[in-house]
């Protein structure tokens, strides 16, 4: 009788610990942003070369990545959020200090394990929400992804109009001085963080995310049906690396965009703090903008998407989005001022084609093995962005060429040296950004083809 009062008792909270984790995922992804909000404003306090800034986003997405299918099997082994919990706290103390650091190499360290600490928070958190929801799995998961999406935006736009307010004199900015004190106020937002972390583990650490009768449901699979769920889950996963290297591509070309923009708009030959803190406030717009349409496009989808129009989805959705991005050059060859906002526009569509069906993966994935939910959302999450380090190094030796780089290793130039005369000039001399552009959205339109392999009827079969 006491046992059946408990699991009541657990049901009827099931909404508010829900919501508790959503919560937790818009402030830890506030966190996620601050440091691609601020790369124009650190690029230029830590003389920063492009290749850096591309390496430094690179390395966030790998560490970022690469601890969530660690954390999904130890989650999935122990049935524990807590590691989720410590990787919060890791997170909003590395991402808080940011302003300390002095030199590029100390700037990687607290980026990339304050990514670590991130990533360690989704895969747990992401099947808790999942499994609360229910029979509302999908929509569920959708709000969890809105919040993230929320909290991006509000990463990128406030942070740097926060380093504004925080920094003493513009005019001393003007001189070279003063925007350091800007940077370190940052710290501010720890306490916020850690509070958040606390109301997350007295929400999720006593409730369990595995599914009743999952594993008897995965027993009477027969080998086709395994077979053909497993496939399912590896074409989605390719799928989303394509995504995310897409999306991560772009966050780094955005920055250059900035800097290119008030650069052109200021007249001035090179860029000094006070450019830099614009060039910022500019790059979290446009960040914030592809938030916006990845969150907006998720939560419809996750609200109003049956199961039989899924892959259409999947299929249909990055076509549209490098349409958009392709078109990014052309726009900004407009009026300044008029292309800057046609450029934000067509960075909430690109965010549409990239992101607003990622939360209709992870719910899919979920679905299709319902034994391993940590496991595929490790997968779909951090798996793919785990290799979406690529995206914005590749974007950056589209755009400079690796002619400029001190070092190159040998095999990468032997390789180089079997391209065609053309190709081989333009990867050593550099395309420019606009070429960047044009690949991001290649890259993009192979996503949305990877998922025309998904088996229809599946997808159709695990929602009932």
């Amino acid at each position: 009788m006491e046992s059946s009062q408990n699991n009541d008792n657990s049901v009827s909270r099931a909404p508010l610990r829900a919501a508790v984790t959503i919560g937790a995922h818009f402030v830890v992804d506030v966190f996620s942003f601050i440091g691609v909000a601020i790369l124009p404003m650190l690029a230029v306090m830590l003389d920063l070369r492009p290749e850096q800034k591309a390496l430094l986003l690179a390395l966030g997405a790998v560490c970022s990545g690469i601890v969530q299918p660690i954390v999904a099997l130890v989650s999935d082994r122990f049935d524990s959020r807590a590691i989720g919990t410590a990787g919060f706290v890791l997170a909003v103390l590395c991402i808080g200090n940011l302003g300390i650091a002095r030199d590029f190499t100390e700037l990687a360290i607290l980026y990339s394990v304050g990514a670590m600490g991130i990533g360690a928070f989704h895969p747990p958190a992401a099947a808790v929400v999942g499994q609360l929801g229910g029979s509302k799995r999908s929509m569920y998961i959708a709000v969890f992804f809105l919040a993230g999406m929320i909290g991006g935006i509000v990463g990128n736009v406030f942070t740097p109009q926060f380093v504004e307010w925080m920094t003493p004199d513009a005019v001393a900015i003007e001189n070279g001085a003063g925007a350091k004190d800007g940077l370190l106020a940052i710290r501010w937002f720890i306490p916020v963080g850690l509070v958040a972390a606390l109301f997350l583990a007295m929400a999720i650490h006593k409730s369990g995310h595995r599914h009743h009768a999952a594993h008897e449901q995965k027993e009477s699979w027969d080998s086709r049906e395994r077979f053909g769920r497993w496939f399912a889950v590896w074409v989605l996963y390719a799928s989303n690396v394509l995504r995310f290297t897409a999306n991560m591509a772009l966050m780094y070309l955005y920055t250059e965009w900035a800097a290119q923009y008030v650069l052109a708009r200021s007249g001035a030959g090179s860029m000094n703090d006070r450019l830099g803190i614009e060039a910022s406030q500019v790059n979290g717009t446009l960040q914030a903008s592809m938030q916006v349409g990845m969150g907006v496009g998720g939560i419809t989808l996750g609200c109003i998407l049956a199961a039989r129009f899924e892959k259409a989805v999947f299929v249909i959705l990055p076509m549209l989005g490098a349409v958009c991005i392709a078109m990014i050059p052309k726009l900004t060859a407009m009026d300044p001022e008029i292309g800057r906002w046609m450029v934000m526009g067509a960075s909430v569509l690109s965010g549409v084609g990239f992101g607003a069906a990622i939360p209709v993966s992870l719910s899919l994935s979920q679905r299709l093995l319902p034994h391993r939910t940590s496991l595929v959302s490790g997968l779909m999450l951090g798996g793919a962005w785990m290799l979406s380090f690529l995206g914005p190094m590749g974007a950056e030796v589209v755009q400079n060429g690796l002619g400029t780089k001190p070092h190159v290793p040998g095999f990468v130039m032997w390789i180089v040296e079997w391209l065609p005369d053309s190709m081989q000039a333009g990867l050593v001399e550099g395309m420019g950004i606009d070429a960047a552009f044009t690949v991001t959205a290649i890259v993009l339109a192979i996503a949305g083809c990877v998922t025309i392999l998904l088996p229809h009827k599946l997808i159709v079969r695990s929602a009932d």
